[in-house]
């Protein structure tokens, strides 16, 4: 049976970012924010070995995984697995610029063809588990808002009704994906046609989205709204969510339980995961802090070392010294 979430405010999936171990402290941090996985391209979430690394979800409900691809049985044995690993949605891909996704066959090419876009989510739907769709509003440098809705009129028919838009073409040749998220234009107008269009379709508008209270003002007109990099560079925005964007009566504050909290996650996982994976999640805490330097010196230094309980002092201290800018 699937549940009933709340997707007013989401975190975007982000390669290299948004790891269990990230998911760990978004989730320390606001109990209400649903949360992406790192995309995983199909054949890995049903071959790898190494799998559980990228999509352990230990209690980071609610959550989606998102996965690339277009093969259909393979998409199929994917949204079993997500089930298995107590994901409350599985998501499709359709937005990634990258060269390597675009030979894999996945990403933002997926939207030339429309059909097996519908087919690729179609074979992914089951009772169990929520299927969406995240895409961009085009391809190419020039806008084209007949080729949007087309898409989306095609898509829709495969019975899904949550789809995240970055409000901005795809670029496929001639930038990165870095700069896929900044050259080509944003246009908030097609989402908002689009949504006039299917208002019972649950649209949640992703891109240039750069404060917490510019996010709270789009959810006045589109159904939810997506974060990413603000989010990355400083996840401590966070401990606002809760009370900010959901009206809980919560004020959460950076204290020192925080850093015990995520201490006791990755402690255990030291002996098989790289020290860097697990702690740069909470090296963004020194985000916009002066004379933070020393710390993360000190920090650095006993990385290499594997000295994981002076990292945590260091942690502790730097919390109780800088409480006030902080909070």
């Amino acid at each position: 049976m699937k549940e009933k979430i709340n997707r007013s405010f989401c975190i975007a999936p982000m390669m290299g970012y948004t790891t269990p171990y990230a998911r760990k402290l978004y989730r320390i941090l606001s109990k209400r924010s649903f949360l992406f996985s790192e995309m995983i391209a199909s054949k890995s979430l049903i071959h790898s070995k190494s799998k559980d690394l990228i999509i352990e979800n230990d209690e980071h409900n609610p959550v989606a995984l998102q996965v690339g691809g277009s093969n259909l049985e393979d998409l199929k044995k994917c949204s079993k697995i997500a089930y298995q690993y107590n994901y409350d949605e599985i998501n499709l891909n359709v937005g990634c610029p990258s060269k390597a996704v675009q030979k894999g066959s996945f990403g933002a090419c997926l939207m030339k063809d429309k059909v097996l876009v519908k087919e690729c989510l179609e074979a992914m739907q089951n009772e169990k588990i929520e299927v969406s769709l995240k895409c961009r509003i085009g391809l190419g440098k020039e806008l084209n808002y007949s080729f949007f809705e087309e898409f989306i009129d095609e898509v829709i028919k495969s019975g899904i009704n949550i789809i995240y838009i970055h409000a901005r073409n795809a670029i496929l040749s001639g930038i990165s994906p870095a700069q896929n998220r900044s050259i080509p234009r944003l246009d908030y107008d097609f989402v908002r046609k689009i949504k006039f269009r299917y208002p019972n379709i649950f649209f949640v508008l992703n891109g240039g989205i750069d404060s917490l209270e510019k996010a709270k003002h789009l959810l006045y007109e589109f159904d939810g709204v997506m974060l990413g990099r603000l989010i990355q560079s400083n996840p401590f925005l966070l401990k606002r969510v809760d009370n900010f964007i959901y009206n809980e009566n919560i004020l959460s504050e950076v204290n020192e339980d925080i850093i015990y909290n995520y201490f006791d996650y990755i402690a255990p996982k030291i002996q098989y995961e790289s020290i860097f994976r697990l702690l740069s999640p909470l090296l963004n805490i020194f985000f916009g802090i002066p004379d933070s330097k020393k710390f993360k010196s000190e920090i650095h230094t006993h990385m290499k070392k594997q000295e994981l309980s002076k990292i945590k002092r260091i942690f502790i201290d730097f919390v109780s010294q800088n409480r006030l800018l902080l909070n």
